[in-house]
């Protein structure tokens, strides 16, 4: 390793020590993560429609980091509680972003189906009513003017 791949190294090592100490970001391995990170303990949702009621059921909080200015707010779920929800990340003290994004994006392909459910049905409705609010049909051979 050359003197410059060394100090490259431990310039990249310092400034992640510096962001772990004053911003809610994570390196994870080489990835970089929300700190507020989730845990791997409960069980895996097994469908999008699973995950989105378990999105319905966390409570959403505001905050603001010691390190924010006090007019600084943040809204979301604590991770604890996202952690107990889903299982995903490295902890129950960050969520990571990709976590986060994807069970947005599972809780959206679950509310499409819903909405594509309730459209059918309202288009069934819709023709079942219209055939029973159209004028009877008068049948060939018959007379109505009796």
């Amino acid at each position: 390793m050359s003197p410059r791949d060394t100090t490259v190294a431990d310039a990249r090592a310092r400034t992640r020590a510096r962001a772990s100490i004053r911003h809610p970001v994570r390196w994870v391995g080489s990835h970089l993560g929300h700190r507020r990170g989730v845990t791997a303990a409960a069980p895996e949702p097994t469908s999008t429609q699973e995950v989105l009621d378990r999105l319905c059921r966390l409570q959403i909080s505001t905050w603001t980091y010691g390190f924010d200015h006090e007019s600084v707010r943040h809204l979301g779920p604590m991770a604890q509680d996202f952690a107990a929800a889903f299982g995903l990340g490295a902890n129950d003290r960050h969520i990571d972003a990709v976590d986060a994004n994807g069970v947005c994006m599972a809780s959206i392909q679950a509310l499409q189906k819903r909405i594509a459910a309730l459209e059918a049905e309202l288009a069934r409705a819709t023709a079942g009513a219209a055939a029973v609010s159209a004028p009877p049909t008068e049948k060939k051979g018959s007379n109505n003017n009796q």
